[in-house]
């Protein structure tokens, strides 16, 4: 039977949203949506009479620019998970390798596609660092697809161009398709030495997932993107999937968001470090071990014999039990980084409890 697995779960079970709650469990920019994508998306409304472009031209016009990409290598869908779920269904793998703990749409959408799924551990005693001997794995176990979050999800950790350069070796060597999930990338300071995308242009087999959902706040409206060297992939993702999947409003609200993104995007980054701040230092006081942090979300454990999720509850607050990932456990959580006023309902809260 299906089970949802994700955060973001703050409704009643006449799908309203339940009052008095403040939800950490899912990790959206605190400074909300950009005031140009809100009203551009009120006007788009007045096209909802005709079909959406399905091949977004103006969107990905804008995601050209703001990304230095050729627009011929940007794929558009509703949401990041819809493109996984795509090209699960246009490789169709027999394995499909994801570093675990991580999303769990990786595995979802490749069970969903046929595949078996092989897991490669990332080790608590490494702070849940990807460490070279992945590449072995690669090699001997020859998924056709590898998946890797970067910063990873829930743990928050960084992976360095380095280690990606050599998976994509490795990954082209055994014939694999290399997707490495950025949707929490522009949140980190020194995103740009970080992304895969300086690898598409030399490696058909590496595939850049990013969406407006974290970064722009546009969880409810549905936008993620791909960038890949790969035309042909792209165009059998296309495929494999009905045609207008970004509607009139997501893809105007994404293609406003996109106009004044570097001054957005800056003043996010300064204000998450902040705040992160605030609320790692409470965590810690309250003898928390907390995990190193490159996005707007804080990956803990509690050593204490108590359901924290359970009481934090109790008292109108909603973190992300991480005890169903793949490799952890009771007692790893992960909170969102949101406004002072909602993060000091937070820490009170933990006072609390």
């Amino acid at each position: 039977m299906y089970e949802y697995t994700h955060g973001g779960d703050i409704y009643d079970e006449n799908g309203l949203v339940k009052e008095n709650m403040t939800d950490f469990s899912a990790s959206i920019n605190p400074l909300g949506m950009p005031e140009g994508a809100v009203s551009a998306a009120k006007r788009a409304l007045e096209n909802s009479n005709v079909y959406p472009d399905s091949d977004c031209r103006l969107l990905k016009a804008k995601l050209a620019e703001f990304e230095s990409a050729d627009k011929s290598n940007i794929f558009c869908m509703a949401g990041a998970s819809d493109i996984l779920f795509r090209l699960c269904y246009a490789v169709k793998p027999k394995k499909a390798l994801v570093a675990a703990p991580s999303f769990s749409d990786y595995e979802r959408a490749g069970r969903a596609a046929g595949a078996e799924i092989i897991y490669y551990t990332r080790k608590k005693e490494n702070n849940f660092d990807i460490e070279k001997d992945i590449a072995q794995l690669i090699f001997s176990a020859l998924p056709d697809i590898v998946f890797i979050c970067n910063p990873n999800n829930p743990t928050g950790n960084l992976t360095d161009m380095g280690l990606l350069e050599e998976m994509a070796s490795a990954c082209e060597a055994a014939g694999s398709v290399l997707l490495v999930d950025e949707c929490f990338l522009d949140f980190a300071e020194n995103s740009r030495a970080c992304s895969a995308k300086a690898l598409i242009e030399s490696r058909k087999n590496v595939i850049v997932l990013k969406a407006f959902t974290k970064i722009f706040a546009m969880p409810g409206l549905r936008l993620g993107y791909a960038i890949c060297g790969d035309t042909a992939l792209i165009s059998r993702m296309r495929f494999c999937g009905p045609d207008w999947a970004v509607s009139n409003v997501a893809g105007a609200a994404g293609a406003a968001a996109l106009e004044y993104a570097g001054e957005y995007i800056k003043n996010t980054r300064e204000y998450v470090k902040k705040e992160r701040g605030y609320i790692s230092g409470e965590l810690r006081r309250a003898g928390m071990t907390v995990y190193p942090a490159h996005a707007n979300f804080i990956f803990f454990y509690c050593p204490r014999q108590i359901d924290l999720y359970g009481e934090l509850k109790k008292r109108g607050i909603v973190i992300r039990d991480c005890a169903n990932f793949a490799g952890l456990g009771p007692g790893y959580y992960r909170c969102a980084v949101l406004t002072r006023e909602k993060n000091r309902l937070f820490v009170n809260a933990l006072k609390e409890v």
